[in-house]
């Protein structure tokens, strides 16, 4: 029997190309960094899917799989660790789907540890996290993809899964649904397990869409036990909201990892995608990114202060901008004579931590 979200896999949009893209630019850097201090990496697809739209377009497994596969410094990724992806698809079609579609890509590379499951991901995982805190063991540094067709996502479970330091998240928060479940009494119980609070009743009696889509993402990402919370917006063919990319870390570099991904699937910095965008579109005029706000948040925060530009790094952490943007401001600044650069030898370069100080 075919599965009920059929219509999923018949079509491949714009904003199933930007995820795909997004997962990819992560996973090309997050790859290399984890394997290289530790000996065994964890890829978790908790709704894995079937691997391949009608389209021919590939699924974030195979995706994955390939991308480490085909890696240029894959030799030196396995060379020292393993690397194990699971994937949880519960039912039955979509997971004979997907294993025919792991098979297709023969024999893999050494150290790449394939484990499908029909299973529950929340059960499945929910007992190794038992097990590993029985033993007082960490999980391996993990990524896991959070990605059901509705809701059905526990905030309790996603916390057990933060709660290992070196475990992150990509969840995808449909927030076309939960906002219309808000105002159902029946979905109360799914509410519950998905805030981990009833504090989402309230959301119910915001009137206006703006702020109700606001304060509901935020109250979720609050509720996330994470240090670092990176948001990328999914617009339908009507400009609505379908869905929000989620991803949730307890480090900084993953956060800054993150954040290079965005910049580069959505360049003009708006760090929304569109269903009505062509994944085989060619784009020939990039957006420049308006920089205004960062030199604004900047002037607000440091004026007439001395700091040193790795703390200015670590500011910028919590910023939606990279590195290069604030470089870019820095020198706009000190063109206009607001900021100058001292206590740094020979010629300048931000990568000699000059005293950075505002007028």
């Amino acid at each position: 029997m075919r599965p009920t979200n059929d219509n999923y896999w018949a079509d491949y949009d714009g904003l199933q190309d930007a995820k795909h893209q997004l997962l990819k630019r992560y996973l090309a850097g997050w790859f290399p960094i984890l394997s290289s201090s530790h000996g065994r990496v964890l890829y978790v697809g908790c709704h894995a899917g079937r691997g391949r739209h009608a389209s021919g377009h590939k699924g974030s497994p195979i995706l994955a799989l390939e991308l480490l596969s085909q890696h240029s410094l894959r030799d030196t990724i396995l060379a020292s660790t393993q690397v194990h992806f699971f994937f949880f698809e519960i039912d039955q079609y979509n997971y004979d789907c997907l294993c025919s579609e792991i098979e297709e890509l023969g024999r893999l590379p050494a150290n790449i540890y394939i484990h499908a499951y029909q299973a529950d991901y929340e059960r499945s995982l929910g007992r190794a996290i038992q097990e590993l805190q029985a033993e007082g063991r960490q999980m391996a540094p993990s990524f896991a993809i959070i990605d059901p067709y509705g809701f059905s996502v526990s905030m309790d479970f996603l916390n057990q899964l933060l709660s290992f330091p070196k475990c992150e998240l990509l969840i995808n928060f449909m927030y076309r649904y939960v906002d219309m479940a808000l105002h159902k009494q029946v979905q109360c119980a799914n509410m519950n397990a998905l805030f981990g609070t009833d504090d989402w009743k309230d959301l119910a009696n915001v009137t206006d869409p703006k702020e109700r889509q606001r304060n509901t993402i935020n109250l979720f990402s609050k509720q996330l036990r994470a240090e670092y919370v990176t948001h990328m917006y999914m617009r339908g063919a009507n400009n609505a909201l379908k869905y929000v990319l989620i991803h949730a870390t307890n480090h900084a570099k993953g956060r800054e990892l993150m954040k290079e991904a965005m910049w580069a699937v959505t360049p003009g910095g708006t760090f929304t995608a569109h269903e009505r965008g062509s994944p085989n579109q060619l784009v020939l005029i990039v957006p420049e990114p308006d920089l205004h706000p960062l030199e604004e948040a900047i002037l607000s925060t440091f004026v007439h202060q001395e700091i040193r530009m790795d703390k200015l790094y670590t500011w910028l952490t919590e910023q939606v901008y990279l590195k290069k943007h604030l470089h870019q401001v820095l020198k706009n600044l000190r063109h206009k004579g607001r900021v100058t650069f001292c206590d740094y030898e020979g010629r300048f370069a931000f990568r000699k931590n000059p005293l950075v100080r505002f007028g």
